[in-house]
C-alpha cells in the first residue's frame, strides 16, 4: 500500500467502463479485488462489484496532512448527489429472529419516546412473538395487554421496523409479553459508510485489561467504525488498541467495550478551531445490542436529514 494513505470507498462515477482503473481496489477486509489498470468491461460488473463494498487507497495531500476517516461520504450516484437508503417491505420471516436477539419496544403513545430492550424467546408463527417483559435498574416495567408498540429489530445490516400489540402480559413462570405476530416490516439498509455526527467520549486502553492510556472524542460514528479526535497520540496506522464509551439513544445508553484497528492517522481542527490528532478507527465485533444502538443513531440521523 502507499505509505500514509487510508481506504476509502469507491463511488460509482469512479469506475468508467472500458477505461483503466486509475487505482488498486479493495473488498471492505482490505482484500485485493483489482490492480490499477485493469479495464471494467461492463455496467453489470460494476455493479457486482459495488455490492460488495469497493475501497481504494487514500494518498496524503500534498499539505502533508490526512483527513482521518474510515469511511467517506454517502456513494454518490454518476450523476452526483447522495444515494438514498433503501427502504422496503419484507415479511417478518425475512427477519430471521433468534431466541436471544434483541429488540426495542417504543410505546406508540404521544409524548412518549423510552425505549426498552428486549429479548426475542421464540416466534409463533403466525399467532405472535414471545419476548422478555422490559427491565430497567432492575426493575420490571409494568405492561398492559392491548398496548402497542413500534417494534425495532437488528437484521444483517437492516434495521427492520413492525407495530406490535401485547396480546398477553405474563409473570409466571418468569415474566414476558406476547406480541401480536406482524404481516411485513419496514426495512432500512445501513451501509456501513452511512455516518452520524457524535460527540462520545472514548477511553482508550491498549489491551482489553490494560491501563488507560489516553483518551479521545468520536465525532461520527459508524455500524464500522468512527473518526476520532485526541489532543494525544494514541498510535500509529494499523495499530489495535481498545475502546470504552457509552451510546445514549433516547432515554437507553449502553456501554461498549470494543476492539479497534487504527486505518488512519491526520491531524484536523476541532470545533473550537483546535488542532487535534485525528484517527479513523475501525470497530471488531459489536454485540448485536450495541450494534442495533448504533444503527439506531445512524437512522435517527437519516431520518432528520430527510433522506
Amino acid at each position: 500500500m502507499v505509505e500514509d494513505s487510508f481506504m476509502v470507498p469507491v463511488r460509482k462515477a469512479e469506475i468508467e467502463i472500458g477505461k483503466p482503473l486509475g487505482f488498486a481496489v479493495y473488498d471492505v477486509d482490505h482484500n485485493l479485488l483489482l490492480n490499477r489498470g485493469v479495464v471494467v468491461t461492463s455496467e453489470n460488473q460494476v455493479e457486482v462489484l459495488l455490492q460488495k463494498g469497493l475501497f481504494r487507497e487514500r494518498v496524503r495531500e500534498k499539505n502533508g496532512h490526512v483527513t482521518a476517516r474510515l469511511e467517506d461520504d454517502k456513494p454518490a450516484e454518476a450523476g452526483g448527489g447522495y444515494v438514498k437508503p433503501q427502504e422496503e417491505n419484507l415479511s417478518f420471516d425475512a427477519v430471521k429472529l433468534m431466541p436471544g436477539d434483541a429488540l426495542q419496544l417504543q410505546p406508540m403513545l404521544e409524548g412518549q419516546t423510552e425505549r426498552f430492550t428486549v429479548h426475542v424467546i421464540g416466534v409463533m408463527k403466525p399467532r405472535s412473538v414471545l419476548v422478555t417483559m422490559p427491565v430497567v435498574e432492575g426493575k420490571l416495567i409494568f405492561v398492559r395487554d392491548g398496548q402497542t408498540y413500534l417494534v425495532r429489530a437488528f437484521s444483517g445490516l437492516n434495521v427492520c421496523a413492525f407495530k406490535a400489540k401485547v396480546l398477553k402480559s405474563q409473570l409466571q413462570p418468569f415474566p414476558y409479553l406476547h406480541l401480536s405476530y406482524p404481516d411485513s416490516v419496514q426495512a432500512l439498509r445501513i451501509r456501513k459508510a452511512m455516518r452520524a455526527p457524535a460527540s462520545i467520549i472514548v477511553a482508550v486502553q491498549q489491551s482489553e485489561e490494560g491501563k488507560q492510556i489516553g483518551a479521545g472524542k468520536m465525532v461520527d460514528i459508524s455500524v464500522g467504525g468512527a473518526k476520532m479526535f485526541s489532543p494525544m497520540k494514541l498510535g500509529e496506522k494499523g495499530d489495535n488498541l481498545w475502546l470504552s464509551f457509552k451510546v445514549k439513544l433516547g432515554d437507553m445508553e449502553e456501554y461498549v467495550k470494543t476492539p479497534v484497528v487504527i486505518r488512519s492517522v491526520g491531524e484536523e481542527d476541532d470545533e473550537q478551531g483546535k488542532r487535534m490528532k485525528a484517527f479513523g478507527i475501525q470497530f471488531g465485533e459489536l454485540g448485536q445490542s450495541q450494534r442495533l444502538i448504533i444503527m439506531n443513531l445512524v437512522y435517527q440521523h437519516l431520518l432528520k436529514e430527510g433522506v
